[in-house]
């Protein structure tokens, strides 16, 4: 079983095992890509996982992640900022690892008070070269996202977002690229 279908099996057990204890659960789509992600609030810190595959690219990217959260959603804005552990499969030709990287990062969420459905999503994951390991230089991942609160605990997003992985031979990998429709649901 190749890396991609496991990956995918570890994340399908994770969403279906432990959907009544998690905080946020998410799934984008692209016809190329798929992406989901789960997070489990823990009060002022954070446990998630993810995963993320794109077949044009050959790409399989999983993640466990470590963040501290805003205590206080009261307001408009709501910030964490951590560290996610990432395994790269990119399906390279003849070294075959998968790659490794710590990547340092943080996201944000601002609910316009004014229209308190809509919301603008953001998030920047960097992983230097002395974080990446495995034939890796460096990576990073962004994505942007804007937010319709279609009930109280589910939101529906379109998003931007692109996965960059630099290896030591100067070649790249660009995946998860480009715009997505999706929705995320609180627990």
């Amino acid at each position: 079983m190749n890396l991609t279908n496991k990956a995918l099996l570890l994340t399908a057990g994770i969403l279906g095992s432990s959907l009544v204890n998690a905080s946020t659960a998410s799934v984008a789509l692209t016809n190329e890509t798929v992406k989901s992600d789960v997070n489990f609030n823990m009060g002022t810190f954070g446990i998630g996982a993810g995963v993320s595959y794109d077949k044009d690219e050959s790409v399989t990217a999983a993640h466990i992640e470590l963040g501290v959260e805003d205590s206080d959603t009261s307001g408009p804005l709501q910030v964490g900022l951590g560290a996610r552990l990432y395994g790269i499969d990119a399906d390279l030709e003849p070294d075959d690892d998968i790659s490794v990287a710590l990547a340092l990062g943080g996201w944000y969420r601002y609910t316009l008070p004014e229209a308190n459905r809509l919301s603008i999503f953001g998030s920047l994951y960097y992983a230097p070269e002395v974080l990446s390991f495995k034939n890796l230089d460096h990576m990073y991942v962004y994505e942007l996202r804007a937010e319709y609160m279609t009930m109280r605990n589910a939101r529906a997003f379109i998003s931007y977002g692109k996965t960059t992985v630099i290896y030591e031979d100067d070649s790249r990998k660009i995946a998860n690229n480009g715009f997505s429709v999706g929705a995320s649901v609180d627990f």
